[in-house]
């Protein structure tokens, strides 16, 4: 632990090479991890039932409910039902507020000017979340619950993770029983919510249409069940897509990057100067960037590990049932055999070849593969072409950035500082 939080994106590489792949992290219950890709198949081909969370202590954060912490048939029947509204196709319609959403946070960023990508990058990921998930349109009312919201998130202490016993109120004296105070409040904002959106007619936002699923016996989602899922599209959704939209920024203007950001911004200028938000978003070396900046900075090392309730054969290892095991994304996405050059940012790599899931899984996989990943890579495009398109900007800094944990991600040490040189034209540099 204390490794990798000294060096988050270089420990599991080192530890793979240090003790070879698969590799056992010691502990009460011990987590094998490997970043082979025929040992992710193994882990994602599994049979669902087979497999739990390996990690519920976030259950007094999200609620037990949470999709990310339940298992078996529950975990089926509940994501099945909350599937529809993430679907792909749905994502174009959220796509005008992603741009425009980006477009107000950038509207009084003049030349000479300093700004943090990754403050704005967060900015703009939670209204997209408060418009397009909660349906939440008005700039106060968003202002509102985004500081709620922010206040829950950002203003918890990690140790009542690690430490249960600090989990007291204790007459209303430390952090817990600030936490609860803001968790109440928001509770009630979102509940508020819940049943406005049962009063109103049906609307086009994530939480309208969780309210008018049903599940195969005709029964909807609880009021419990609708606020523990909108929360952890909060906290999974908001924090790794600014991260990765931060990220991308910091590599593009990275000056070794020079080519790749004239390549990124001659194929957007050729789309026109307001292109259709589906076309943007599809566009060929915008996607390559993207993918690449999700492969070169791994937002964690081996994300939503899992439990094996039946024994399993990884890699010529029995692995018994109680055993953790998880895909090392930190790993496999450094592969020099999968990805020659590995620590050098090149999209032109994801123009040459295919990658298969298990090679390329900034999202996990299998049944429980992140199931905003199409909201997420589709808002990344969005928001990264918009800027590089209508802006020229340069890092303040030239100092290489090597990542810093924040909560469960990895995201830019320094918040990636770029200084406005102004406003771009189709055509210009």
């Amino acid at each position: 632990m204390l490794r990798y939080l000294r060096d988050p994106m270089g420990v599991m590489p080192k530890l793979a090479a240090k003790h070879g792949d698969p590799f056992t992290i010691p502990g009460k219950e011990p987590l094998v991890c490997t970043g082979d890709p025929e040992g992710i198949k193994a882990i994602y081909s599994a049979d669902p039932m087979s497999l739990e969370p390996f990690n519920v202590d976030l259950a007094f954060i999200l609620g037990p409910e949470s999709l990310i912490l339940i298992g078996g048939p529950e975990h089926r029947r509940k994501r099945k039902l909350m599937m529809p509204p993430f679907l792909g196709a749905r994502m174009r319609a959220y796509g005008e507020a992603m741009r425009r959403l980006t477009r107000q946070h950038l509207a009084d960023w003049e030349a000479g000017r300093m700004v943090s990508a990754s403050a704005t990058a967060q900015r703009i990921s939670l209204d997209v979340i408060l418009e397009a998930v909660f349906g939440v349109h008005d700039p106060q009312g968003r202002h509102e619950l985004g500081q709620a919201l922010l206040e829950l998130v950002e203003g918890f202490s990690p140790l009542i993770a690690f430490i249960p016993a600090l989990r007291r109120e204790l007459g209303g004296i430390g952090p817990y029983a600030s936490f609860r105070r803001r968790q109440r409040a928001v509770h009630a904002r979102l509940d508020a919510l819940v049943a406005q959106a049962r009063r109103e007619e049906p609307r086009d936002d994530i939480l309208s249409l969780l309210v008018a699923a049903r599940y195969e016996d005709g029964e909807p989602m609880t009021d419990d069940d609708i606020r523990a899922q909108l929360l952890l599209l909060v906290v999974a959704g908001h924090e790794t897509t600014a991260i990765s939209i931060a990220w991308a920024l910091y590599a593009l203007h990275r000056p070794e990057n020079a080519e790749v950001l004239e390549r990124l911004r001659e194929e957007l200028d050729t789309l026109g100067p307001e292109p259709e938000v589906d076309v943007l978003a599809k566009a060929t070396y915008l996607d390559a960037v993207c993918n690449e900046t999700l492969r070169r900075f791994p937002l964690a090392p081996a994300p939503a590990p899992r439990r094996l309730l039946a024994p399993l054969e990884l890699m010529g290892y029995s692995l018994p049932a109680g055993v953790g095991v998880g895909a090392a994304i930190g790993v496999a996405h450094l592969r020099e055999e999968t990805y020659p050059e590995p620590l050098r940012f090149r999209p032109e790599r994801f123009l040459e070849r295919k990658f298969s899931p298990f090679e390329l899984l900034p999202f996990g996989g299998g049944a429980r593969r992140c199931l905003g990943a199409a909201m997420a890579a589709y808002e990344m495009r969005v928001v990264v072409g918009t800027i590089v398109g209508d802006l020229r900007l340069r890092l303040a800094s030239l100092r290489p950035d090597p990542g810093k944990v924040r909560a469960a991600n990895v995201g830019p040490a320094h918040g990636v500082k770029l200084v406005i040189e102004g406003r771009r034209t189709p055509g210009t540099s």
